[in-house]
């Protein structure tokens, strides 16, 4: 039965996620979140992907390996057009927390290519446990410093006492949510693997239902938020043709 209720929450998560894509572009937002578009565009291309593929096989997990390698790279951009409309006070702090953020997701990125090294098949080098162990490696890394980021620019908010302009408020909670429950769905499959069961255990499928659920709900919340951007925000009005 659950395997069901995961197939019928696939179609729904790719609905919500076209849903987040066309609020993102019917406000315009995209002049001024470059990056967020992408991923937004980049989640409903994945979703097509696994849509037209049968639920559960070996092309499915594939297909969620390469693109939780390659939002792995593009998460860490989207976090940094999150402040778009941040005050000139702010820029700077937010260029030095960034670079660290970069620094360490690159030497995680460095540290789980080492540890993937022994599963490495050369007879199969883009399947297998390597690229599952690099990708949670790198994945959880990327997720772990975009939080952190959030985290400093949280704080040099409240500290200075500036008001967190609406949208960048919404695209923070909803990343940090999104990026949370990644690292533990990460952490219940590290688990899995330990105890030696499969994804199609009733853990696994539970983890699914739950974060199938969970995903869909923020996502509705995140682009029923979402508002116009005003006219007079600097990266909005830089990017309106002449």
């Amino acid at each position: 039965m659950l395997t069901q209720i995961n197939h019928w929450l696939e179609y729904a998560s790719a609905a919500v996620d076209v849903f987040l894509l066309l609020r993102v572009l019917a406000l315009r937002l995209q002049r001024t979140y470059l990056f967020l578009t992408l991923a937004c565009i980049l989640t409903v291309f994945f979703d097509v992907i696994d849509l037209s593929l049968a639920h559960g096989s070996p092309e499915v997990q594939r297909v969620w390996i390469y693109s939780n390698l390659l939002f792995a790279f593009v998460f860490p951009f989207a976090a940094w057009d999150v402040f778009e409309e941040i005050p000139p006070a702010l820029t700077a702090f937010r260029r030095t927390v960034m670079t660290r953020s970069l620094t360490s997701i690159f030497m995680v990125s460095l540290f789980g290519l080492l540890v993937s090294i022994p599963a490495f098949n050369p007879d199969d080098p883009l399947d297998g446990p390597f690229l599952f162990r690099l990708m949670v490696v790198v994945s959880t890394g990327s997720a772990t410093g975009c939080l952190s980021f959030f985290w400093a620019m949280r704080r040099a908010f409240r500290l200075q006492k500036i008001p967190f302009p609406h949208n960048t408020f919404v695209w923070m909670i909803f990343y940090g949510l999104t990026l949370a429950s990644q690292i533990a769905i990460f952490f219940i499959i590290f688990v899995e693997e330990a105890l030696g069961q499969s994804s199609t255990s009733i853990v696994g499928q539970v983890t699914e239902t739950t974060a199938g659920l969970y995903g869909i709900a923020v996502t509705i919340w995140c682009g029923l938020r979402l508002k116009a951007l005003p006219k007079d925000v600097p990266s909005a009005s830089l990017n309106e043709p002449s």
